[in-house]
Formats: structure tokens, C-alpha cells, sequence
């Protein structure tokens, strides 16, 4: 046995099964000789039985199995929360239900806002019925009796004149007095000013409605018919709806309940996808790109695969640990998964196409080295290799290793230099991804 037997217990950082060690130890003994000064002649050595597999280029996809925990996509949830104030006159769902968009989820007591539309609705109606009436101007009877009013108001302005010319002469003659004829001319003035009054409202009723007063009258309809929609929307407001199709994850309000403008009562969540939250080590960031795909677990439903990508890398690494969050979409169409629920994710890292793999039974340890136990010529050779990417079937050799060559999978460790062995070559297994890496998991 050669100088490294310390570690013949170790094989790839795990204890060897004692029936290993049986043929370990047999094989030692088949590769032992006898001294030089024995004088009887030396028995046959008997070859080591080995199980080996043939060191191959192939592509190799490795992964690392992380912890996460699903969550809520944060653009999936809508916080419920009320724009007016009110007691809480009904509740029509419960937490876990699942609701359309549209479909109420509580009511407050509306009474007061019927009031206040009720209201709005009868200034509307009153606007509209003066800005018809304006529209439509005097009615025919109106004219006429404008008409009728401005001939009488002349008839007495142009009595009053004449009767004023016949006083005239009187006056003259002083057998009028001054008093009594300037109080004619007075009446005279006033029923000039009547006369002319009467023909301005002739003509005004005859040109019909002014556009101002129209515009007006549109104006203050306008305000009525905001102020019945302000009424409206008030009172819409008092009835909450669900603005998704999604499930109520988290329902405060309580019947007979007050409650305040903006207040938080619940949140509805469309859990058709959900995020699976992990962090992926350090040594990997430079491989990890969004959409890489990954295999999701549920501690809940283990035996469940759940397909899905990365869809989000945090932009900065913890700094305790290097590690960096990341966020996967996971559909969620049958709604099985439920956030909060702890998960297994397999992430899948880019495939390394050329990569001179061996079985990762083939790679046992010697004081933190790494070493395969190649056979050549039917002998055992320990040969020191370096490692790149792992799955858990098989491991890529960077260096110390050629394709082609036999590695030893079982009951090659430890063996001496040139042992002579008796080897059993594994048939090539189908190349297919693996599920996880020793390395950052």
C-alpha cells in the first residue's frame, strides 16, 4: 500500500461502505509480495476486481440546488382600501376566496350619499328647464301683449303732447299757472319714457333670448350635472369591488366596523404566477442570466416539478455574504402553490458543450486533493486531476486526464502503484442534466 492509506477511508468527502473496503483491502492483500530473503517461491498475485467508466467529451448542463420561498408578484397585488369614509354595513367575502374583477368585496352604509345625489339630480333638472326656456324664447302671446303694451304707452305719450301744445297758449296768456303747466309737461316726460321702455321690451322680446344669457344658463347646467357625477362617484365608492381576478389573501374589515379615507382593509392577489425568492451564492453570479430556467419543489407538494425562469437579479450583492437575490416566475395555473411556502429550486447554469466528464464516483480525496485512479494496461495508476462544473452523476476534469482513458468507480481507491487488476467497464449512460452541484448549494 502506498503512502497515502490515511485517506483510504474518504472517497469524494464520503465514508466508503465496508463492503468497498472488503475488496479494498482484499486487493491490497492479492497486490502484496512476499519478502526478498524468503526461499519459497513467491504465490501469484491476484488482479484487483474494478469497476470503471470510460473518461468522455460531452456536454455537461450543471445546476445548484437553493432554498427559497415563494411570494406574490409584487405587480399581482392590489391593496384594498376605501375613498370615502363610513361604517361598514356589509362584508360579501372571506380571506383564501377567490374573486372576479368586478365583485364586491364589502359595503358601507350609503344612506347619506343618496341623499346627496337626490339632491344634485333636482339642481340638474332645474338648469336644464331654465336653459330651455331661454332657448326657446317668448312665446307668441308675449309679443303680442309687448306689442299691445308698447301702442298703448305711445297713444298716451302723444295725448300727453297735444295736451301740452293746447296749454301751451294758455300759459302764454297766464291763464294757466306755471305750477299746473310744468306739472303737464312732467306727465308728458313720463309717458315718453313709458312709450320708450315698452318698445325696448317689444324689440328685446322680438330678437328673442341674448346668447350670453344662454351661455349662462349652460354654465350653470355644466356645474349641476358635476355636481350629480361627484354624487354618484361618491356614492359608488361606498361599495368596494375587486380590480383583479385573484384570491383575497388578507381581509381586515369587519361588519359595523369605521373606518377612514385610504384604509387599508385587505389585498387581492392574482396568484396565477408567483415568484420563487432565492439567493444565489457568490461563485455563481457570473453564470446566472435572467431567463435561466429553473425546477421548483414545494416543501408542501414535493413531489410536484414546477417549471419556471429567473426573472429578476437584485442590483446589489448582501454584503455579509456576497450572495445576490433573485427572483423566478413560477405558473401557477391550477393554483396549488401558496405564497410564504418554502421551496427547493433547481437552478439550471449555462451547458458547458465540450467538457471531459467522468462519473463522480470515480473522484475520491487525498488531503483536499482531488484524484481518480486511472487504469492503464490493466494496472492501477492514482493520478491527482483538477475539477470544473459537477452535477451529481458526473464531474468535468479540467487537467490530468485524457479522453479515453479508464477511471475507476468502485474498488480502485488506495490501491498501489501498477496494482494489476481485473476491470469491469461500465456501459456509457445517456447524457441527461443533473439536479444539483456540490458546490454552492
Amino acid at each position: 500500500m502506498n503512502g497515502h492509506s490515511s485517506s483510504i477511508f474518504r472517497r469524494a468527502g464520503r465514508c466508503v461502505p465496508a463492503s468497498l473496503l472488503i475488496v479494498t483491502m482484499s486487493g491490497l492483500a492479492g497486490c502484496r509480495h512476499q519478502p526478498a530473503d524468503q526461499s519459497r517461491e513467491d504465490p501469484p498475485v491476484t488482479p484487483v476486481a474494478v469497476r470503471a467508466a470510460v473518461a468522455k467529451v460531452a456536454p455537461l448542463q450543471p445546476s445548484i440546488d437553493l432554498v427559497g420561498e415563494l411570494v406574490a408578484v409584487p405587480e399581482r397585488v392590489v391593496v384594498l382600501t376605501t375613498q370615502v369614509a363610513g361604517q361598514v354595513q356589509s362584508v360579501a367575502v372571506v380571506e383564501a376566496q377567490a374573486v372576479r374583477k368586478g365583485d364586491e368585496i364589502l359595503c358601507l352604509d350609503d344612506r347619506g350619499a343618496e341623499a346627496q345625489r337626490a339632491k344634485a339630480r333636482a339642481s340638474v333638472e332645474e338648469a336644464r328647464a331654465v336653459l330651455a326656456r331661454l332657448k326657446q324664447g317668448p312665446r307668441p302671446e308675449e309679443i303680442e301683449a309687448a306689442r299691445q303694451d308698447a301702442r298703448k304707452a305711445r297713444t298716451m305719450a302723444g295725448a300727453m303732447r297735444r295736451k301740452i301744445e293746447a296749454m301751451a297758449a294758455l300759459h302764454e296768456k297766464q291763464e294757466l299757472a306755471d305750477v299746473q303747466f310744468e306739472r303737464l309737461k312732467s306727465e308728458s316726460q313720463a309717458a315718453e319714457a313709458d312709450a320708450a321702455a315698452a318698445d325696448a321690451r317689444l324689440r328685446l322680446l322680438e330678437a328673442g333670448t341674448r346668447p350670453e344669457e344662454i351661455a349662462e344658463a349652460e354654465a350653470k347646467l355644466a356645474a349641476a350635472e358635476a355636481d350629480l357625477a361627484a354624487s354618484e362617484l361618491a356614492l359608488r365608492f361606498h361599495r368596494l369591488t375587486s380590480p383583479i381576478d385573484g384570491v383575497v389573501t388578507e381581509l381586515s374589515a369587519r361588519q359595523g366596523m369605521y373606518v377612514e379615507p385610504l384604509s387599508r382593509l385587505g389585498e387581492v392577489a392574482d396568484l396565477s404566477t408567483l415568484f420563487a425568492r432565492i439567493q444565489i451564492p457568490a461563485a455563481h453570479l457570473a453564470d446566472v442570466r435572467v431567463g435561466a430556467a429553473v425546477d421548483v419543489r414545494a416543501t408542501a407538494l414535493p413531489n410536484r416539478v414546477f417549471r419556471g425562469a429567473v426573472t429578476r437579479l437584485g442590483e446589489q450583492a448582501d454584503p455579509q455574504t456576497g450572495n445576490l437575490e433573485a427572483f423566478a416566475s413560477v405558473a401557477n395555473e391550477h393554483g396549488d402553490l401558496r405564497p410564504g411556502l418554502a421551496c427547493q429550486v433547481c437552478l439550471w447554469l449555462p451547458t458547458v458543450p465540450n467538457a471531459l466528464v467522468i462519473p463522480v464516483a470515480a473522484v475520491a480525496d487525498r488531503d483536499g486533493t482531488p484524484v481518480v485512479t486511472v487504469i492503464r494496461q490493466n494496472k492501477a495508476y492514482e493520478t491527482e486531476v483538477a475539477l470544473g462544473v459537477q452535477t451529481r452523476e458526473r464531474v468535468q476534469v479540467t487537467r490530468g486526464l485524457s479522453p479515453g482513458e479508464l477511471v475507476a468507480v468502485q474498488g480502485g481507491y488506495g490501491l498501489p502503484e501498477g496494482c494489476p487488476c481485473s476491470v469491469t467497464v461500465e456501459p456509457d449512460a445517456e447524457s441527461r442534466p443533473a439536479t444539483a452541484t456540490a458546490a454552492g448549494s
